[in-house]
C-alpha cells in the first residue's frame, strides 16, 4: 500500500475504535487522514471494505509467534508462560483493533465471516491446544483441560479490560494511558498466568 492508503487506515482505526463503525462517517475518516472522500472510495470502495482491509492489514500482529513456544528444551509450564505473555502482549499492542472486534465482530457480526479472521482464530487455538496437549502428555496438566475454554478465559479477561476501560481507569486511579497499558502487561498478565495454571493443574 502507498503512504496515503496507510494514513487512511490509521485514521480509520482510531475513529472506529473510539466512535464505532456506525458512528464514523467516510467524511470523518477523510478529514482525519487529510484526504478527500473520493480518494477513500477509489482505494477501498466502501466503508465496509475499508474495515475489512484494516483488519487484514493488521492480522499478522494477532498471530502467535511460535518459535519460543515450541522450544523442546523448556518445560510445559515455561511454554505456557511464554504463550500467555505472547498472547497478551499481542492483544495489548493491538488494543484498538480488539475494541473494534469486540463491537463489530461480536455484536454486529461484521468480521465473523472473514476468512482471514477464521484462519487466525484456528491457528491461535491450535497453538494453545498443542501447548496443553504437550503438558498432558508430560503428566503435568489435567487430562480434561479444554483449549477452547482456556482460550476463552484469556480472551474474555483481556476483553473485559478493553470494554470497561474508562470505568477501570477510574477505579484503579490511573491518569494516563501508559499506566493502564502497563497494568495490563504486568498485574493482569500475572493474574491470567495464575488463573490458567490453576485451571490446568486442578484435580477434579
Amino acid at each position: 500500500m502507498n503512504e496515503k492508503q496507510i494514513e487512511i487506515l490509521e485514521a480509520a482505526e482510531v475513529l472506529f475504535s473510539t466512535k464505532g463503525f456506525d458512528g464514523t462517517s467516510v467524511r470523518d475518516i477523510a478529514k482525519a487522514a487529510n484526504v478527500n472522500v473520493a480518494m477513500i472510495s477509489y482505494y477501498f470502495g466502501s466503508k465496509d471494505k475499508l474495515l475489512e482491509t484494516l483488519f487484514e492489514d493488521r492480522i499478522s500482529g494477532f498471530k502467535m509467534k511460535t518459535d519460543a513456544i515450541y522450544n523442546e528444551n523448556i518445560s510445559s509450564f515455561e511454554r505456557l508462560e511464554i504463550l500467555i505473555d505472547t498472547y497478551i502482549k499481542a492483544m495489548n499492542t493491538n488494543a484498538g483493533l480488539y475494541q473494534i472486534l469486540a463491537v463489530e465482530g461480536t455484536i454486529k457480526k461484521r468480521l465473523l465471516i472473514s476468512p482471514a479472521f477464521t484462519d487466525l482464530k484456528k491457528f491461535n487455538l491450535e497453538v494453545i491446544g498443542n501447548v496443553i496437549n504437550k503438558g498432558i502428555e508430560e503428566g503435568v496438566f489435567n487430562k480434561n483441560s479444554n483449549p477452547i475454554l482456556i482460550h476463552a478465559t484469556m480472551m474474555g479477561t483481556f476483553m473485559n479490560f478493553q470494554m470497561n476501560r474508562s470505568f477501570l481507569q477510574h477505579v484503579l486511579e490511573f491518569h494516563t494511558e501508559e499506566e493502564y497499558l502497563s497494568y495490563i502487561e504486568n498485574e493482569l498478565t500475572d493474574h491470567i498466568h495464575k488463573t490458567i495454571k490453576a485451571l490446568l493443574t486442578y484435580e477434579e
